[in-house]
Order: C-alpha cells, then structure tokens, then sequence
C-alpha cells in the first residue's frame, strides 16, 4: 500500500512540475504592463468611465483582507485594479465580438479570434487536456510558484475572456 501511495505521489508532482505558468511579466496592453500605475493607464487610455471600490469580499485585490483600498478604473470591456502602493492589475479583459482589443503575450497577440488551438501552443498541453473536445469554459494558468494566475475564458473555441485570477 505504501508502495501505490509513493508512485501515485510521484506521479502527482510529475504532473504539476510539467504543468504550463503564466508569466505576467510578457502580458501588455496597448504598451501598458501587466502591473502598471494608475497615472501610466491614464495617460495611456485616458480617464476611466467609471472608478469604483470593487467590493470584493477576498482575494488579493480585496480591501478587507489586504489592509488596503482597492479601486477597479473600469473602461467598460477593460478593467485595472488597484491601488498606488501595490500598482494596479490588468484585471479583466472582455474580447468577445471585439476585434479591436489586442493583449500581447511575449510575441504574441491574444484577440478575439485566437482559437484554442493557438491558446494551446502559447500555454501549453494542459489547456487541450482541460477543454478536449469542449469549445466553451475556462481554465485558470497559476504563475510560476504563486498562488494567483490568469483565467482564460473560451466561448465556440475562441478566446472571449482574459482575466486575473486569485484565490480567497
């Protein structure tokens, strides 16, 4: 029985050190890194539509259990969170039907018409084996020894969501 319990934890950890990471160091928008300031994003896209405590309840951007006040500076399909002590995270990008938004990702460019297939050769083989023949959900790509990451979104195959991801 220990035998069994020592392959099938070996084969675990196999597993998860072979596992796709995201690097948020090679995400961009529009010139804009993946943390950046609050005055560099509005010089970059100007003032916001809507700037607002996101209220969320835990996480890494949650003002109660970070001892800090977040603020989302909300441009409708994109979404900063954040404050000017900690900088502020390119949080939620919606793609879907909008071809005019552009993520770079090192040297690639994440849009709206990025299938799966492509997804799959920018993350890796884990994103193929989560989704299979499935064209519709998410996935959530941890950073490299770290607890938050990316979730991406697929709708019909194509990327529609690009979002930061962190655990309560």
């Amino acid at each position: 029985m220990k035998r069994l319990n020592l392959i099938l934890l070996l084969f675990l950890i196999s597993k998860l050190s072979f596992a796709q990471s995201v690097d948020f160091d090679l995400v961009k928008y529009k010139g804009l890194n993946f943390h950046a300031t609050k005055s560099e994003i509005i010089k970059k896209l100007g003032e916001p539509e809507k700037t607002y405590d996101p209220n969320y309840e835990c996480g890494f951007l949650s003002t109660e259990s970070q001892n800090g006040t977040y603020l989302t500076l909300d441009y409708g399909k994109i979404k900063f969170t954040g404050n000017e002590k900690e900088l502020y995270v390119l949080e939620q990008v919606n793609l879907e039907n909008d071809s005019s938004i552009n993520i770079e990702y090192g040297s690639r460019n994440l849009t709206c018409e990025t299938n799966l297939s492509e997804l799959t050769e920018i993350f890796g083989d884990e994103l193929a084996k989560h989704f299979g023949n499935e064209l519709e959900g998410a996935i959530v790509l941890f950073r490299k020894n770290a607890e938050d990451g990316i979730r991406i979104s697929i709708k019909n195959g194509k990327l529609i969501r690009f979002e930061y991801w962190s655990p309560c």
